[in-house]
């Protein structure tokens, strides 16, 4: 059986890095690559001369996420790349909760 992309999950990638003018560019490179446009990206600097991006895309299946993971470990300015498929919760319209769904 094909894991195949779904509605209910969105796949959140933390990825730790030099910060370098190019390095989110490059990154994000490889969604366009695959025709995805993310939903959420941030981008943190550290004083350490690093810096911490987070990516949250919707439709990506477990092994189009894994295969990404390992091509953005491959740039060269790049640390570490992680990644969590995460469901998405129903909506119960409660505005007091966050709603990860804004995404989907």
């Amino acid at each position: 059986m094909l894991n195949t992309p779904s509605e209910n999950t969105l796949v959140e990638f933390d990825i730790d890095a030099m910060s370098e003018p190019n390095t989110l560019l490059r990154v994000l490179e490889y969604f366009a690559l695959i025709g995805v446009t993310p939903c959420h990206v941030k981008a943190d600097a550290n004083a350490d001369g690093t810096q911490r991006i987070s990516v949250i895309a919707d439709g990506l299946s477990q092994q189009r996420a894994y295969i990404l993971a390992g091509k953005i470990n491959e740039i060269f300015t790049v640390n570490t790349a992680s990644y969590v498929v995460k469901p998405v919760e129903a909506r119960d319209d409660n505005p007091g909760q966050s709603d990860i769904r804004m995404c989907a």
